[in-house]
């Protein structure tokens, strides 16, 4: 009876994630509602003024990332939307799956299939041939973080590294232009 608990727990636990990262809006562009101005009042002034929607004043308060990129972690998929550009720039990471995943970047010319990796596939992060630029802490199911990296021109490898993901194909093969 107390495995049917567990699992019953589990079902619910991981429909909320689902529930929560299909109503994210991270990806979406914040709105912004405009009502123009009616007509004025008996003492002149107008009865109503813009108003702009929760997402978009808490958009203009928070910085935007220098080069415009954002990740996304799945199972077993790392997407990159925009362009990654060299110099020092903020990266929006979330996780939109319903496992914890990492968010690693190397710089190497290795294409990753020669990634030096333990017996159980996974990558050595101190490795010859590879150079760890960015680690920072698992993030959650529907959680994100931003990490602050600063990149030379080159290729990278944008990997989830806890056991077993990047044996399951999850990373990207990044080339950060001048």
């Amino acid at each position: 009876m107390h495995r049917v608990r567990q699992a019953a727990l589990f079902i619910v636990i991981t429909g909320f994630a689902l529930l929560a990262a299909g109503c994210a809006t991270a990806g979406s562009a914040p709105s912004f509602t405009y009502a123009p101005p009616a007509a004025p009042s008996p003492t002149g002034q107008p009865t109503s003024a813009p108003t702009a929607s929760p997402s978009a004043s808490a958009a203009a308060l928070s910085p935007s990332p220098a080069s415009g990129a954002t990740v996304s972690l799945t199972e077993w998929k790392v997407t990159i939307a925009g362009t990654v550009k060299s110099g020092k720039t903020d990266l929006p990471i979330t996780n939109a799956g319903v496992a914890p995943h990492e968010l690693l970047v190397f710089k190497s010319d290795l294409d990753p299939s020669a990634y030096p990796t333990d017996a159980a596939g996974d990558i050595k992060e101190e490795g010859a041939g590879v150079t760890l630029v960015s680690d920072g802490d698992n993030i959650d199911p529907a959680g994100a973080q931003t990490r602050s990296m600063d990149l030379a021109p080159g290729k990278y490898l944008f990997v989830c590294n806890i056991p077993g993901h990047f044996k399951q194909g999850m990373f990207i093969v990044v080339t950060v232009a001048p």
